[in-house]
């Protein structure tokens, strides 16, 4: 089956920055940087909000964290900067904007409340799967410190290993290798490789 992998998110808590510009200015500047390491198409709109296409669905959750570990590295002091994902994972359509993964994925971010990374689709075994340990992952990626978010920000766009990471930084390897095992990251890959093997057998059904 043909499927189609749609982020749509939205900034949290836009309204009440010191500079919303600024934050609107990081979103650009995040999409831009997940669509060259992620083949994707990235669109905004009523200001805050952006969708994501993936050309590679079985990446989509790679460039959700993605979109949320480079918002919290950005964050001012006294701030935190971050965003809600809905991810649908659905049939192709045959337009640009239309098909079933589209669909999902704009209810599913209408229907989240406190939820910030939902998961979406049709596919029972994979709701099955994905649906509570991404409400889980959730719970971690809200707790992330600006540390931490840049470290692993680092570590999932292939910057290298953790010395290369804390060059890149301006920080010792050590804070580096703290802040990355304080963010769950080796929990986090896990997760990841997971659903990645996960979308592609609703790919391959």
């Amino acid at each position: 089956m043909t499927i189609k992998a749609v982020l749509t998110g939205d900034l949290m808590h836009s309204q009440d920055v010191a500079d919303t510009q600024a934050y609107l200015e990081a979103l650009k500047q995040v999409l831009d940087t997940v669509t060259q390491r992620f083949a994707s198409s990235t669109e905004t709109y009523r200001g805050d909000g952006f969708q994501v296409v993936l050309v590679q669905p079985s990446q989509a959750f790679d460039c959700a964290l993605a979109i949320r570990a480079g918002l919290i590295a950005l964050s001012p002091a006294g701030e935190r900067w971050d965003a809600r994902i809905a991810v649908g994972i659905g049939a192709s359509g045959e337009g640009k904007h239309y098909g079933e993964a589209f669909v999902l994925s704009g209810q599913g971010l209408d229907g989240m409340k406190k939820l910030t990374l939902g998961v979406f689709s049709n596919d029972p075994t994979l709701l099955r799967c994905m649906g509570l340990v991404t409400e889980f992952v959730a719970a971690i990626l809200d707790k992330w410190t600006v540390v931490e978010s840049q470290a692993y920000h680092a570590h999932l766009l292939g910057v290298g290993d953790q010395q290369s990471i804390a060059d890149a930084l301006g920080k010792s390897r050590v804070a580096v290798t703290k802040a990355l095992q304080r963010g769950q990251a080796r929990l986090l890959d896990r997760y990841l490789s997971c659903a990645r093997q996960w979308v592609s057998e609703v790919a391959d059904a």
